[in-house]
Parts: structure tokens; sequence; C-alpha cells
């Protein structure tokens, strides 16, 4: 290797020059995390379009995360679900986002953990009382557990669409024309 001046550089001075720049590039500091998910003032819900998805006072769309429950056109099953989120979740209900990595879905919703008064997670009950199933898709990970959780111990104790219906056809498969 020669210097800008012509000069040829020993082979240890190579080795060092290298061996420096290789140091220098890995204690670079690594990429600063993501911030932290950031839980929004409220919603007021407003309306329940199905049983995972909702629309709140000022205009905003969410969808539940880490949850699908039965379409609407999965009769009489889709309604069942929206009924029963209505059920713990009246209109007028002040509920509290959570968002987890992922905020918006390509249609334009948030995507959000909700919490009824009290604290109870409206997502996890929704499973739980078996009116959806978990559906979690990375990177919104967060309740993963519980949500698998909820889900097992629902549908082992046949609660509400699995004592009936026991989800034959889950709505991620309906959507897809695949039952």
């Amino acid at each position: 290797m020669t210097t800008r001046t012509g000069r040829r550089l020993p082979a240890a001075a190579l080795v060092l020059t290298s061996f420096a720049a290789v140091q220098c590039s890995e204690s670079a500091a690594p990429a600063p995390p993501p911030p932290p998910p950031v839980a929004s003032a409220e919603c007021v819900l407003s309306r329940a379009i199905d049983g995972d998805s909702i629309r709140c006072a000022d205009g905003r769309e969410i969808r539940l995360l880490s949850i699908d429950a039965p379409e609407l056109a999965q009769e009489p099953w889709g309604e069942q679900a929206r009924a029963e989120l209505l059920r713990v979740a009246p209109i007028n209900t002040s509920l509290r986002v959570e968002y987890d990595l992922e905020r918006v879905d390509v249609f334009d919703r948030d995507l959000a953990y909700l919490h009824l008064p009290g604290g109870v997670l409206l997502n996890e009950h929704m499973v739980a009382s078996g009116y959806a199933v978990a559906y979690v898709i990375p990177p919104n990970r967060r309740y993963e557990d519980r949500m698998l959780a909820a889900e097992a111990s629902a549908a082992e104790a046949r609660r509400g669409l699995w004592a009936a219906w026991g989800f034959t056809c889950r709505p991620a498969d309906f959507r897809r024309d695949r039952c």
C-alpha cells in the first residue's frame, strides 16, 4: 500500500491500519432501541364495528391487537362476538389505549390493546370469554402468552362460541375463502 505522497507503507502498518478500522467500526454505538409503546389518553367508544374493531368518538378506528373475532358474515357468530364486546364495553365507555410496536395497519386503523375501566384488557376478555381467538402478528407480541392461554382455557371450558360452534372455521380462514 502506498501513501498519498507515494511512499510505501510497511506490511505491519497496513495490518495495524486495518485492525484500527475494524475496531472503530465495531465500537460504534449501537442503534438506539425503538421508543417504548405509548398509551394515548383514551378512546370513547362510539361504535363496535365487529368483535375486534371499534370506532372512537374522535373518528379513529381501532383494530384490537392479538385477537380475531368472527366476521359479521359468519352468521350468527360475528354478531354474537360484537354483542359480547358491547356487553362489556357499551357505547360511550372510556377505554385506555395501549399501543405495541406497529401502530397502524394497511387499512389505516390504529392497532391497540384496549383497557376497560378498572384495567381489564378487553382484547384478552374477548378471547377468554370465547368470542375471539388468539391472532398474534409480529412484531406486536406483548400479550401473546396471555392470549394463547386465554384461548386454550376458553376452548377447554367450551365458553362462548366454543360451546356451540367451536371455531370450526377460524375468521382468518373465512376471509381467505377456505371454509
